[in-house]
């Protein structure tokens, strides 16, 4: 057995052997019917030793998680079989790292090891695939079995993925799209009765504005489900850093949510153009926009600005205030909100899909007491 010579911010770091784990299949898996017992699971489930290694599965998690061939999973954990971003973190593993704290999974199985109890957590997870980085939503649960005097953690996995795509789009058309709508009306039944008045043309593109918002926020909708989709696509044309500097600072200047707060923008001496899709730049820039202005109070201040380097165009939306430590862990992950109404955590996630995977560029954050927060979103000079 391997000392717990490792590091770890979360779980236990030991782990026993590949050899180990075949003398275990050999001596109590194959001879008890658990096989069988796994796969009269209507959903993916796993057979996890102490250590939270794989030691058993059903036909369902190999077709999920494994491919056609989940042999070479023995012995893994969970984060490790599913290649998540955060599971080569630490020396020691899937478990062990700083995010791990924070993984619905994780918790779940650390606490039926540790209590005996039954556990359900729903798990947000970022893996590595071929294709690139993909998110995933999960329900799991988690049991104590004992088998031939041996404790077993049963890991059953629903997907729940498509609940989560349901909770956004109702979140968002019930409620953003119903409110823009429910605006437009307003405005639309005011306008006959102020024809012929001062007011008339201010209210005019106050309706003009109200549309625009609307279509946005549909069109918002749809490039995020074919982003996901990968079937995204985007129109890259010359637009200069101040243009698109100019056009995001339009879209909140005056907004309710900016309203007793201060939204700077600091424009470049010497502009510079880039090629690169400006609808979803600026849209993704306005996200960032938007989530700064929510995450501050009366009279604090929003910075919108960029830096230009030899290589790359930097735009940095900077505003008072430090992310705290659990949400950092999770700021990237689709489906995690800040926010009470469950359901709506895309903005960010969204941002990190367009940029990195669509715009060929970079997104990252510093949050600390020294420097306050900001977000980066890196773009090369010559961005597709």
């Amino acid at each position: 057995m391997k000392a717990a010579a490792y590091k770890t911010y979360f779980d236990n770091a030991e782990r026993i052997s590949l050899s180990e784990i075949k003398q275990l299949q050999k001596s109590v898996i194959n001879l008890s019917c658990i096989q069988q017992i796994l796969e009269a699971f209507p959903h993916i489930a796993l057979l996890l030793n102490e250590y939270r290694q794989i030691v058993a599965y059903n036909s369902k998690a190999i077709n999920y998680f494994f491919g056609n061939n989940g042999s070479e999973f023995f012995g893994q954990r969970l984060g490790e079989a599913l290649n998540c971003v955060h599971s080569k973190e630490m020396e020691a593993g899937c478990g062990t790292s700083l995010f791990c704290r924070e993984c619905g999974a994780a918790q779940s199985i650390k606490r039926t090891n540790e209590t005996g109890e039954n556990s359900v957590s729903e798990c947000r997870i970022t893996v590595e695939r071929h294709e690139g980085e993909t998110s995933l939503d999960f329900r799991v649960h988690t049991s104590k079995i004992i088998i031939d005097g041996f404790e077993f953690t049963l890991f059953a996995v629903e997907d729940i993925q498509n609940e989560k795509r349901r909770l956004v789009l109702e979140r968002v058309f019930y409620h953003d799209v119903l409110n823009t709508a429910s605006a437009i009306k307003g405005i639309s039944e005011v306008l006959p009765q102020l024809k012929n008045t001062e007011e008339f043309n201010e209210f005019v593109k106050m309706l003009q504005y109200s549309s625009d918002q609307l279509i946005d926020e549909i069109q918002a909708q749809r490039d995020l489900t074919y982003a996901e989709n990968g079937m995204l696509k985007i129109n890259p044309v010359e637009i200069s850093v101040n243009e698109v500097l100019s056009r995001v600072e339009a879209l909140y200047k005056n907004h309710e949510i900016a309203k007793g707060k201060f939204l700077e923008t600091f424009y470049l001496n010497n502009d510079i153009k880039i090629k690169t899709d400006s609808t979803i730049l600026i849209r993704s820039l306005g996200i960032l926009v938007k989530n700064a202005l929510e995450a501050i109070h009366e009279n604090q201040k929003v910075k919108l600005f960029s830096e230009v380097t030899d290589i790359n165009v930097k735009f940095i939306v900077w505003n008072e205030g430090v992310i705290p430590e659990s949400v950092k862990l999770q700021i990237f992950q689709r489906s995690f909100s800040t926010k009470a109404n469950a359901g709506r955590g895309i903005g960010t996630y969204s941002v990190k899909l367009f940029v990195e995977k669509y715009l060929g560029g970079n997104v990252d954050f510093v949050s600390n007491p020294e420097h306050q927060t900001s977000f980066v979103i890196s773009l090369p000079k010559n961005a597709r």
